[in-house]
């Protein structure tokens, strides 16, 4: 996995830098009256990122060019927002891109494209669960009257894919699949991920990587037996190289505390078995402690004469 500054950032990147993926998104989520000026087919990626440095950890975006039907061509510029509440400052932020994206083409092609500037469709894809309240775009945000409004990133496109069917979210499956795991239900759609998924290469370990990563509470020995259950062998043995590698480099979330959390009622289990029933409080010390601590204290119960030699003199079978 490529050693990007978060998972939302890695997979937005892995999913965008499939030219067919870029195109296939644009397709099922402009509207017609945009699409139908572009070329989508001769859709081209522009390198270069305009996020703001302060905001690379909660936005990613991806630049494309593309041919307008009858002459000239125009930028896409997709913005994924990934805070966890949508940011109000957002029109604000994508208008100063947007012009950063004109400097840029003024630059490389010359002070004549000051007359011929390309349009600009900006598209804000957002997956969060909260609800999207911020301002349509620049007019909604400056007070006086509608005449003044001479405003760059006026509006935007705003594609909410957390209120779109998951069977709707795209005609391509690979992309589906991925839209789907932004928005944290990869879990239930896993048999439709082991079938889109494998062959895309670093877009199956992006997926992979971000499950681990951002889910909650991810039950790793269930997920390789569903895998296996699907037949999904190139998933099932994703899963297990990327896991063992966060694991290593404790960047796991869920991840972590679903295998301290197994690893507590193992020892619980244990524990009852060998003393008898235990303190009260001696649960929620284990459920506390981290993962380390917790198999210390498994390790040290396999041969310990009672619970003091494992938690200290506090603990006694039966107190």
């Amino acid at each position: 996995m490529s050693d990007l500054p978060n998972p939302h950032d890695a997979l937005f990147r892995a999913v965008f830098e499939i030219l067919r993926l870029a195109i296939a998104f644009l397709r099922d989520h402009l509207p017609n009256s945009v699409a139908g000026h572009l070329v989508l087919e001769d859709l081209e990626r522009a390198e270069g990122s305009f996020i703001d440095e302060t905001l690379v950890g909660s936005q990613s975006d991806a630049l494309f060019r593309a041919p307008v039907r009858g002459g000239g061509s125009a930028f896409v510029y997709l913005l994924l927002e990934h805070k966890s509440w949508p940011d109000p400052a957002l029109p604000l932020q994508l208008a100063g891109y947007m012009l950063r994206i004109w400097r840029r083409h003024v630059r490389e092609a010359g002070s004549g494209a000051l007359r011929a500037l390309p349009p600009i469709v900006p598209v804000v894809l957002y997956a969060g669960s909260r609800r999207w309240t911020v301002a349509e775009g620049l007019g909604q945000m400056v007070a006086g009257p509608p005449d003044l409004a001479f405003l760059p990133g006026a509006s935007y496109i705003l594609r909410n894919v957390g209120e779109i069917p998951a069977e709707a979210l795209s005609g391509d499956a690979a992309l589906r699949a991925v839209l789907v795991t932004m928005r944290r239900e990869a879990m239930e759609h896993l048999a439709e991920l082991s079938e889109a998924l494998p062959g895309t290469g670093d877009l199956l370990r992006q997926v992979i990587g971000y499950i681990l990563r951002v889910y909650d509470g991810v039950d790793l020995e269930g997920l390789t037996e569903a895998l296996r259950r699907d037949g999904a062998t190139e998933m099932e043995a994703a899963v297990g190289t990327i896991a063992e590698t966060l694991l290593e480099r404790g960047e796991m979330r869920g991840l972590v505390r679903g295998k301290a959390e197994g690893k507590a009622e193992a020892l619980g289990r244990l524990l009852e078995r060998r003393f008898g029933p235990l303190p009260k409080v001696l649960p929620d010390r284990i459920a506390a402690a981290d993962l380390g601590r917790i198999e210390a204290w498994f390790d040290a119960a396999v041969d310990a004469p009672d619970l003091a030699s494992v938690f200290g003199p506090d603990f006694a079978a039966g107190a």
